[in-house]
């Protein structure tokens, strides 16, 4: 069973205490992930820069709805910005802005107020994800798309009683499929509660569908709306989206390749794509429900030693029969998009979710961040790499715990 370790962050070495966020913006202090309907102008050499200001809305959004803020114009001075002191470090950071200049939407910017260190310039910052050798991506061909009206719905595109981008969706509680986003005027853009809370695949419109661009059904596909800015720490909207994590998609084996050459202190930043997957493991019970018959081969296999008994909730977990394991895995540890240099937190305030636009393509689909509360000007944005839902990612914490358990 392939575990990709924790994914790590920081500019220079992995050994090195410091890591880069990524956060909104608060004026007189570092910013983190930008939550603004401006954006940031590029840090000049003399380190002035625009920033959010962190002043409250004229009036106080609803839960649910994006945050907007107002922007001022704030001189950054000592002791507040930390000047390179070479001429080396300053190179290395025009460097990383020009290669953030890449990226579509609103800017990204770059702050560094901790020392005089630079981002790596090897990093290379993406628009889409890139395809490795082995990667076999559906065509658009075998896209089906909908036959909705474009003026449907106050010509915001898909309705219910025509939209067959529905069809694979989750069912809510009363039996119906739902849109993944709200159409409101509280709530316009935003994933709603049911997908928040539940983790439900997403299904947007595609190209092959009849409605436009404005449909409401289309949100992840256009990209980044906000402005982000990465900045280096010493230690470390509701249903609004963020952007996408995006890397070099490359095959299981390949992963397995680089994980093995990579030492176990190398930064790693690998996501798999197991939505779809079926289990490798799953509860005794389970097994004696559904496997009867095969009781004695899964003996067989943990007598032979391939199979280890693990433990989870105090159950025992065994072999799934019926085991597909995933095919690919995102690698952004050279390639990339801002939201790799997101932290991890217990109590996060982003989620990752899946997003499809091909309803035949069950190993590839986007991986897109959406907040989960209302987040203000200068709040860290930050996810769980332990959620349960992404079980390709297995933090250093978790690591220890399972080492001390299995003694």
């Amino acid at each position: 069973m392939y575990h990709p370790p924790s994914l790590r962050r920081g500019w220079g070495a992995p050994s090195h205490s410091d890591t880069s966020s990524v956060s909104s913006k608060r004026p007189n202090e570092v910013i983190d992930l930008v939550s603004s309907d401006e954006s940031s102008d590029e840090i000049d050499t003399n380190f002035k820069r625009r920033c959010t200001s962190a002043s409250e809305p004229t009036t106080t959004p609803p839960l649910g709805s994006p945050t907007r803020f107002h922007s001022v114009e704030v001189p950054i001075k000592a002791p507040y910005a930390v000047v390179p002191k070479t001429l080396h470090a300053i190179s290395q950071r025009q460097q990383f802005e020009e290669h953030l200049k890449a990226l579509k939407g609103p800017k990204v910017t770059v702050v560094n107020e901790v020392d005089d260190s630079s981002p790596s310039t090897t990093f290379q910052f993406v628009r889409n994800s890139i395809h490795g050798d082995g990667v076999e991506q559906a065509t658009e061909e075998v896209m089906i798309g909908c036959t909705c009206y474009k003026d449907n719905g106050r010509n915001i595109g898909c309705e219910y009683l025509y939209c067959n981008c529905l069809d694979e969706s989750a069912l809510d509680a009363n039996g119906k499929r739902v849109f993944p986003y709200g159409a409101g005027k509280k709530d316009t853009g935003c994933l709603r509660n049911f997908y928040l809370e539940s983790r439900h695949h997403i299904y947007e419109c595609n190209r092959n569908c009849s409605c436009e661009s404005n449909c409401k059904n289309r949100k992840v596909q256009h990209g980044r709306q906000i402005p982000l800015e990465i900045f280096k720490t010493k230690n470390r909207g509701w249903g609004e989206f963020i952007d996408t994590y995006r890397g070099e998609i490359i095959t299981r084996d390949e992963a397995d390749e680089r994980q093995e050459k990579r030492s176990a202190d190398e930064a790693n930043y690998f996501m798999s794509f197991d939505k779809f997957c079926v289990p490798e493991a799953i509860t005794k019970s389970e097994y004696l429900r559904d496997f009867p018959d095969k009781v004695q081969e899964h003996q067989n296999k943990v007598a032979n030693r391939e199979w280890e008994i693990e433990f989870k909730d105090g159950e025992e977990m065994w072999l799934n029969p019926d085991y597909v394991p995933y095919q690919y895995v995102c690698d952004g540890m050279h390639i990339g998009g801002p939201t790799r240099f997101m932290n991890h937190s217990c109590d996060p305030n982003c989620r990752l979710f899946t997003v499809s636009y091909n309803h035949y393509d069950r190993d590839l689909y986007d991986l897109a961040f959406f907040t989960l509360e209302e987040i203000p000007a200068g709040t860290e944005l930050t996810f769980d790499y332990k959620d349960e839902d992404d079980r390709s990612i297995i933090t250093d914490e978790r690591a220890r715990l399972q080492k001390e358990r299995d003694g």
